[in-house]
């Protein structure tokens, strides 16, 4: 099936990180930085890209960087990222969407390709990864009416969403999971994002040993045998206490 202008792939990205300042401009291979290498990966996918960023001039060079890749971008809320996702989806008219966000730098675009498809076929709203999907392949996928809904529970537009699960939740979408094929199974104690300059290291250590272009699957074997899940995985129990911190925050008054 081929993806026509209704379908797109939305990179999410702001410059001003807060546990690790400025990491979507951190190099992973060579000079080439962490948001070039997400861009790239989200144009194998094979729709078109939209690199959704925020109003603030701390975001000015993502922008060029957007421009230099050759994709689109919309500039939006600093901190409501699900309000820029909605705009860009009135903006550019569109009927399905892949988040991607720009600290997985490892994400499927396979598996970002079929979400697509299998939402579009299933009329379902949302599509995530089931439980027997590696995290880091894939974040969401939302239909129109879908990211109307998610929209309408998170519509201030100076709201933090940095951890969204508790708005998909509270949206009540109608879900389905994509499942994972060969090689994109969840495997214990490999962490695939980046948060911490220990992901940086890891990052490094893998596209020093292989293309940062290859398929996941392959990316993942690669992991396993170099054996380097070390580096970052003791951070996972931190990330995961973060996100709960997060959500146990959020006021819906």
């Amino acid at each position: 099936m081929k993806l026509n202008n209704k379908f797109a792939a939305i990179v999410t990205v702001r410059s001003s990180s807060s546990r690790l300042k400025n990491k979507c401009f951190q190099p992973l291979f060579e000079d080439i930085s962490m948001i070039q290498i997400v861009i790239r990966r989200a144009k194998k996918i094979g729709c078109q890209v939209i690199l959704a960023t925020s109003e603030d001039a701390s975001d000015d060079k993502l922008v060029e960087i957007a421009k230099s890749e050759n994709v689109l971008h919309f500039r939006g809320s600093l901190k409501n990222k699900i309000h820029r996702w909605h705009q860009c989806f009135l903006q550019f008219n569109l009927e399905y969407g892949v988040l991607i966000d720009a600290d997985d730098p490892s994400f499927s675009f396979t598996v970002a390709k079929r979400a697509l498809i299998q939402l579009k076929n299933n009329k379902s709203e949302i599509i995530t990864g089931s439980r027997d999907m590696m995290p880091g392949l894939i974040t969401y996928g939302l239909s129109a009416r879908g990211m109307t809904k998610l929209f309408y529970v998170a519509a201030d537009f100076h709201l933090d969403t940095d951890v969204i699960e508790i708005f998909v939740k509270k949206a009540n979408l109608i879900n389905s999971n994509i499942d994972p094929i060969e090689g994109e199974r969840a495997l214990p104690n490999i962490r695939l994002t980046v948060d911490y300059k220990e992901d940086l290291s890891f990052y490094r250590a893998l596209f020093k040993e292989t293309y940062y272009l290859e398929e996941s699957s392959s990316l993942i074997k690669k992991i396993i045998e170099l054996k380097i899940s070390n580096i970052n995985w003791f951070r996972n129990e931190e990330f995961i206490n973060n996100q709960f911190s997060f959500n146990e925050g959020v006021n819906f008054e």
